[in-house]
């Protein structure tokens, strides 16, 4: 999870841990303090999102790196960056915080039910967030039937390849405002994997408007090169 500071840190955005000090998340959510890196506490092992738990711990943050072409192709398009842990901090996994792996590269999710999880509004008018993590199931659709007229299509930013679009076209399962950030987790050879990253959708559990995820896959190489820059290796 991560926070920004006003008056005090609040939730804003999900994230999901690949390595010790470094989380993915989504370029859009760093917008409003893209430089400051000194109001935002990363939170991980966290449950409960106003009660102190257990095994819950905050860290500084050192840098954010965000794609250098997010927005290129349109005002959601590599919509992603890679968050360093400041030096500070050690990140200590146990049985509650866990990286998760990235997907292999040109990985397909296709068909796949996968889960996305976090702490946004659990509808488009409740206007506050989950009090504990949430866990909602969702089918991955092919590109053709998301870049449909009557699905997706024809908006103002098109479904790229470096898409990924999940929900049930029945409406009802999404992620929502404040999930953004967060991870589209499928299981792959028996272990989880990071195929999407929440990005943006038409409203918050509509008739046929899935949501729509960065493709993580399309951005291995990037997350790669980016991670080993800052001096570690994946």
């Amino acid at each position: 999870m991560l926070d920004t500071e006003k008056l005090t840190f609040e939730h804003q955005c999900g994230g999901a841990v690949i390595a010790e000090r470094l989380v993915l998340s989504a370029a859009h959510c760093f917008d409003k303090h893209p430089l400051q890196v000194e109001r935002i506490r990363l939170v991980m092992g966290e449950h409960r999102l106003n009660i102190q738990d257990k095994h819950e711990h905050r860290f500084l943050v050192e840098k954010v790196v965000p794609h250098p072409e997010f927005r290129k192709n349109g005002p959601h398009s590599n919509d992603i960056a890679l968050i360093l842990v400041a030096r500070s901090n050690h990140v200590q996994f146990n049985s509650h915080v866990r990286p998760i792996c990235l997907p292999d590269a040109g990985a397909e999710s296709a068909g796949r039910w996968c889960a996305v999880t976090g702490w946004g509004y659990q509808t488009e008018s409740t206007e506050s967030f989950a009090p504990v993590l949430r866990a909602a199931a969702v089918p991955v659709l092919d590109l053709a039937t998301c870049r449909k007229d009557q699905i997706l299509g024809g908006r103002q930013q098109a479904i790229l390849d470096s898409m990924i679009c999940a929900g049930i076209l029945s409406g009802g399962v999404d992620a929502c405002k404040g999930d953004s950030g967060g991870p589209l987790a499928c299981t792959h050879g028996g272990r989880w994997q990071l195929h999407g990253v929440v990005s943006w959708g038409a409203g918050c559990g509509r008739r046929a408007r899935p949501g729509v995820y960065t493709r993580v896959a399309a951005y291995v190489d990037w997350i790669t090169r980016t991670a080993s820059a800052l001096g570690h290796r994946l």
